[in-house]
């Protein structure tokens, strides 16, 4: 009953902070009824909200399985060209009490350093849901990304995550994730490389993995689909029995709505 009850809580207030974002995003910007006006603050503002299942649980951010069970999660994206908003919730199917069960929300801001060159700093909460809304672990995080663009189909990125920023700062946990991103047509193939300084427990890891997917098959007008497979290998840990050296698949499938 508190896995559901959590659920719709979490629902509830991802429907709300949808609604309010695009109610007051529209009206402030739509300066008339015209069909120019329109396009003009299309231009400015996208809304990508994108729902995907897994055959197991993993934290991108983190390079590692965190729940063997089959896993759901929604990510929505409010995003301005210079700023934006990001929710993401992840759910366990099969067992609500796995650390597969959390919300991370933050608001970023992109500067455009060169014209290949992007930082993108961000703030805000990572809630750990295994028995209620905000248990234990909950905390602020930031997360900076550098993102260097060769060309229009590569891209070298640089992510940091910090974690446990007010109320159990003396831990100074934090994740730095490497990634190479290849996109054509509809491949997308990335190469990732984690470091991970128990971030999420007491353990510290090294891991990679590449995922290969094909992507933006469009199906209805503003929905796509992707499938997508994706090998980690767990290189280095402190802990073998928790985190054993080994490598994992996982698969994954796709739908989004983007605007």
């Amino acid at each position: 009953m508190k896995a559901i009850k959590q659920i719709n809580l979490t629902t509830f207030c991802f429907g709300f902070i949808f609604l309010s974002l695009a109610s007051s995003g529209w009206s402030k910007e739509m300066p008339g009824d015209s069909l120019k006006d329109a396009q003009k603050v299309a231009q400015r503002a996208h809304i990508r909200s994108t729902a995907r299942l897994h055959t197991k649980g993993m934290f991108t951010y983190g390079g590692r399985i965190c729940s063997d069970n089959p896993a759901f999660d929604v990510n929505f994206v409010y995003d301005r060209k210079k700023w934006g908003f990001l929710f993401y919730k992840a759910f366990d199917l099969k067992d609500h009490t796995t650390a597969n069960n959390f919300t991370l929300t933050v608001l970023y801001k992109n500067f455009k350093l060169s014209k290949k060159l992007t930082f993108t700093p961000n703030v805000g909460a990572l809630l750990e849901q295994p028995h209620q809304f905000a248990d234990h672990g909950s905390d602020l995080v930031f997360i900076a990304t550098t993102a260097f663009k060769v060309n229009p189909k590569l891209t070298l990125e640089h992510t940091a995550m910090f974690g446990n920023l007010v109320i159990e700062p003396e831990i100074r946990d934090y994740v730095n994730r490497l990634r190479v991103l290849y996109t054509a047509k509809h491949l997308d193939v990335t190469y990732m490389l984690w470091h991970n300084n128990s971030m999420f427990d007491t353990h510290t890891y090294l891991s990679t993995g590449i995922s290969i997917a094909y992507s933006r098959i469009p199906i209805a007008d503003h929905f796509y689909m992707s499938v997508g497979l994706t090998e980690l290998s767990m290189l280095q840990s402190s802990d073998e029995r928790s985190i054993p050296e080994r490598n994992q698949l996982l698969f994954s499938l796709t739908i989004q709505f983007a605007r």
